[in-house]
């Protein structure tokens, strides 16, 4: 069949008379000429276009995929891909559906991600040639495939990364924005987008956001996206203590000077001007009209009215018209040209502006200081405007009047930043007309000054305040009305008004339009407040304690995340402090369990007029029932001295090590998370021929009672497996994949944790339990598992159970020995518990110089039950106790499931050192291969044997055992602080990007143990 060539798809490099003979060559001609790459890619381009309506049908695009094989990862000398030529093909033709072309780009991205990052003759990559489209599903094909595969989420960052020179400079997330893409398209480049890509600008010096603001397509939901990746980017730099040292995408200005917050603004002001000057021109063009026809009814020539148009500006009628037509007039001509479909549709949009442009100055305001605040929001602010108010270091007395004309020169925004008042008496005797007569109290139950302050902010137009903070009067503090009434129309977000044994319902109550007094039945199960976090001074009277922590008090603010408790000193509490400790513990668990109960059911949010608060997570968080409070003491030590922060007060004293456990887990995690980030981002720079010498999966196997390899976490971690485990019943293997007890399944979660990048070959066995209820596997089942993992060519062998040495048969013991025996030579690493009982004895039969054996530590980093750490263990570390409690404590944690550590038989420590090793293994070849990678700047690229030498010692005993001690200082008990040597490295690899070839700390860290002695 022949197939006609399109022609409105340019190939340069072919002559003209050569496309129009193409027509007259088949199929199979051009097939016999398979070392003509240019041909054999014209080919495949036409068989597309006459396909293109195929590819929907499974047969049909394998076998077009089958057929052009070598064809569509080319790339040809106008720097054409196969990629370019489909988009186009699609963007060009009518009849071609993006929907049955998805498939076909997807498999080509698939099979050649790097394709992406190629750009054309005109300097645009596949994404953004699909971008400018318009055509979303052409878009999501490239995007489809980067959950899943890691080098085709890192090509299509690379590509939203690239920017087309062309078009000043613009890169795909730009030009998404600027062609008003759909939302959900546009949420999922921002989601696969670095951060490095949304701080990028154009020509102009304008990011993604910038543009985004200026979309003809408001999204509130790709602006709270924003929002999002902001404050993950700050959070992440306060850990690193550069949070105030370096800007993120949202401090970027542009070249004329705006922020995206005023480039929105200028942007509206210009097309309001812009549709202003239009409606008036429509309006006084016909007047002019109208007024020539009388003097002369002929049509008017060219040249008459350039004549009229220069006797305009002499006439002072026409002048005045024009004047009253712009000033009186121009609203009323916009009024009456649109209809109300067109006014609703307007408004809809300038109501979704307002929310982006409101979450987008709040969440700065929360983030940034006020200098930033104010630059952000007003630039130069040549109009003086305040974000905050602070009356520190006025008089303790001031009179009414006077402070006023000093308030009413003040420009404040709507929204202040904070507002600061110390302990202030106000002289009402002078009263002015604008201070009503109900506050001229002031001293006592009936005080009512501070009030005054929040009357006069409300008068100057401010109405949201993110912080305040007011020192009143131990003697003669403020009412509790009094307070509630200060901000009955002022929203606030962070509240420290100290007054001693404040009522819970004043909190609540702040910033609703409920009378003091007025019966609210619903105000029990519902809240508006917009409280985010609360400081709150305490007597020492466990009865405000609990009226605190009761569900009608704190735990009603939906979006209340952190407390803060200001403890009395112990001379001036009249409890004990081991009362005063229970005391605050009952109530940092009555918050927990009711702030999760409200979470869960009985918060209502309601977004009312003052619901000014961005709801990108905390709405997420009310909805999911996942509030977490954090809680606080503060305990004044005296006078002359400063505060003691007691972050654990309330809760178990805890020994000199405390915590070390959970110190270990977030080092260990933490190490891993930042290397599997590099690992994923750099493996394709890789040559092939480098990949084979140092890029080997980390094979684990896993000799348990199997895993569950469907539906759990560690799915796509798993090689396949084996099973040595007979069913009684039926007298049939078990299947390898599915976990008996469940076992195997934490074990293989586990060390996934510490090393993400992991392989893992399960290997069921049978497991037997003694009368003594004590879990074990026979030494036969053992050794036949080993010999599998040896020919398997396993790291690493796991074996968390106890093997019943005892009981086994001499055979059967001499077989285990013998396989042990092949496991040594063959240098993989063997992973065992150390003992806990007498009853089996089993780590007596690996070698001590052979195998790790490992203990079980407790949160302080001791043995359980021990004064020190089992005979037997080389090392001791963190053990089921530790990490249920850690994955309790821990907002984050590795997997999606919580581990089921209930079984005391469970031996994840074990699985922790062996995951340990092999993150260790992947990390060196890392440095080998970026290493390697960087030679290429000489012109040489190649693997250094003595690093392919350090790599094999890494992988025995002594070589390993080597890098374990380099780790850290080991106690007494055999824990190993893990900390002193991996958190500096990976404190320098945050600061470090993919390109980077050198690897500073990690290097040398390696280096350190390069010279281990070969056995």
């Amino acid at each position: 069949m022949d197939e006609s060539f399109p022609s409105h798809i340019p190939f340069p490099g072919f002559e003209d008379d050569y496309d129009e003979d193409l027509d007259d060559i088949s199929e199979s001609e051009l097939d016999d000429d398979a070392d003509d790459s240019r041909a054999r890619f014209r080919a495949a381009t036409i068989a597309m276009e006459n396909r293109h309506d195929k590819f929907a049908e499974p047969q049909a695009l394998y076998d077009f995929l089958y057929e052009f094989r070598d064809d569509i990862g080319l790339v040809m000398e106008d720097s054409y891909t196969f990629l370019h030529v489909a988009i186009r093909f699609v963007k060009d033709n009518r009849d071609a559906r993006s929907g049955n072309m998805m498939p076909l780009i997807q498999s080509i991205v698939k099979e050649h991600p790097m394709l992406l990052k190629q750009r054309d003759s005109d300097g645009v990559t596949p994404l953004y040639m699909a971008i400018c489209t318009r055509k979303p599903l052409l878009i999501e094909a490239i995007l489809s495939g980067c959950a899943q595969y890691p080098e085709w989420e890192s090509a299509v960052q690379d590509s939203i990364e690239i920017p087309c020179v062309r078009q000043k400079s613009k890169t795909c997330l730009h030009i998404a924005f600027e062609l008003a893409i759909r939302e959900r398209v546009v949420i999922k480049l921002i989601k696969t987008a670095r951060d490095e890509a949304l701080a990028l600008q154009d020509e102009d010096g304008r990011t993604a956001l910038h543009y985004a603001v200026d979309s003809r397509r408001p999204s509130l939901a790709a602006a709270r996206l924003f929002i999002e990746r902001d404050d993950e980017i700050l959070k992440k730099r306060e850990s690193e203590g550069t949070a105030n040292l370096v800007e993120t995408f949202l401090d970027v200005i542009d070249k004329v000077g705006n922020s995206v917050y005023r480039h929105r603004l200028a942007t509206k002001e210009k097309k309001r001007s812009t549709s202003l000057e239009r409606d008036i021109k429509r309006q006084t063009v016909p007047s002019v009209r109208k007024t020539s026809n009388k003097s002369e009814k002929q049509p008017i020539s060219d040249r008459g009215r350039e004549e009229i148009g220069q006797k305009l500006p002499s006439s002072p009628t026409v002048r005045l018209q024009k004047a009253d037509i712009r000033t009186a007039s121009s609203m009323q001509l916009i009024e009456k040209q649109e209809k109300p479909d067109e006014r609703s549709g307007k408004q809809a949009t300038a109501q979704e502006w307002n929310k982006i442009l409101k979450e987008l100055k709040l969440h700065y305001m929360r983030t940034r200081n006020s200098v930033m605040a104010v630059s952000f929001l007003y630039g130069s602010n040549m109009n003086d405007i305040e974000l905050h108010l602070d009356l520190h270091g006025l008089p303790s007395n001031i009179e009414a009047t006077p402070f006023l004309e000093f308030l009413s020169s003040l420009k404040f925004d709507e929204t202040l930043q904070f507002v600061s008042l110390p302990d202030i008496q106000v002289d009402f005797k002078r009263r002015s007309q604008s201070i009503p007569h109900n506050d001229t109290k002031k001293s006592g139950k009936e005080r009512r000054d501070l009030k005054f302050f929040f009357d006069c902010l409300q008068t100057q137009g401010v109405q949201h305040i993110i912080r305040v903070d007011v020192e009143d009067s131990r003697e003669f503090p403020h009412s509790d009305q009094a307070i509630s009434e200060s901000f009955h129309k002022i929203t606030v977000e962070q509240f420290n008004w100290k007054k001693v044994d404040l009522d819970p319902r004043v909190i609540c109550k702040l910033g609703s339009k409920v009378t003091w007094g007025e019966v609210t039945p619903d105000l029990s199960t519902t809240c508006d407040s917009q409280i985010r976090e609360v400081t709150l001074s305490w007597s020492g009277n466990n009865t405000i304690l609990r009226a605190w922590s009761e569900p009608e008090g704190l735990p009603l603010l939906p979006r209340l995340r952190k407390i803060t408790i200001l403890v009395p000193a112990d001379e001036e509490m009249a409890e004990s402090p081991d009362w005063v400790s229970a005391c605050l513990a009952e109530f940092r668990q009555r918050i927990a369990k009711n702030a999760l109960t409200k979470a869960d059911s009985s918060v209502v949010v309601e977004e009312g007029e003052n619901d000014n608060v961005s709801k990108s997570k905390d709405s997420s968080d009310i909805e999911s029932g996942g509030r977490h409070i954090e809680i606080y003491f503060v305990q004044s030590r005296g006078k002359g001295q400063n505060p003691e922060n007691l972050h654990t007060f309330g809760q178990p004293r805890p020994s000199v090590e405390s915590r070390a456990g959970y110190r270990w887990l977030d080092t260990v995690y933490g190490f891993a998370d930042i290397l599997k980030q590099f690992w994923d981002r750099s493996i394709d720079e890789f040559r092939p021929d480098m990949r084979k010498h140092a890029v080997g999966d980390v094979v684990v196997a896993l000799i348990d009672d199997g895993v569950d390899a469907y539906g759990s976490s560690v799915s796509a971690n798993i090689i396949g497996g084996k099973s040595f485990a007979f069913d009684k019943r039926t007298n049939m293997l078990s299947p390898f994949y599915v976990s008996e007890l469940g076992h195997g399944t934490v074990m293989a979660e586990a060390i996934k944790r510490v090393c993400p990048m992991v392989k893992i070959y399960p290997i069921r066995v049978n497991i037997d339990s003694s009368e003594s209820g004590q879990s074990s596997v026979e030494a036969r089942s053992v050794a036949l598992a080993m010999k599998t993992a040896i020919n398997r060519n396993a790291n690493i062998i796991l074996i968390p159970w106890p093997i019943q040495v005892t009981k086994s048969s001499p055979q059967d013991k001499t077989l285990l020995e013998i396989v042990l025996s092949r496991a040594y030579n063959q240098n993989i690493l063997l992973f065992v518990p150390s003992d806990r009982n007498e009853e089996f004895q089993s780590s007596l039969i690996f070698r001590s110089d052979e195998a790790f054996r490992i203990g079980e530590a407790r949160d302080d980093g001791g043995a359980p039950g021990r004064s020190d750490s089992p005979p037997d263990a080389d090392f001791i570390f963190p053990g089921r106790e530790v990490i249920t409690q850690h994955d309790i404590e821990s907002p984050r944690r590795s997997s999606d499931r919580t581990l089921d550590l209930s079984s005391a038989s469970i031996n994840v420590n074990v699985s922790l050192a062996a995951g340990l090793a092999a993150i260790l293994i992947y990390a060196f070849k890392f440095v080998l291969l970026k290493k390697t990678a960087g030679t290429l700047s000489i012109g040489v690229e190649t693997v250094d044997k003595d690093d392919l030498s350090q790599l094999e010692r890494l992988q025995r005993y002594h070589g390993m055992m080597k890098a374990f001690q380099h780790l850290g200082s080991v106690t007494e008990s055999g824990f190993l602080k893990v900390w002193e040597a991996l958190d500096p490295i990976v404190d320098e690899m945050k600061d470090f990007t993919v390109e980077d070839q050198e690897l500073g700390r990690l290097s040398q860290w390696f280096s350190q143990i390069k010279y281990t002695e070969d056995r």
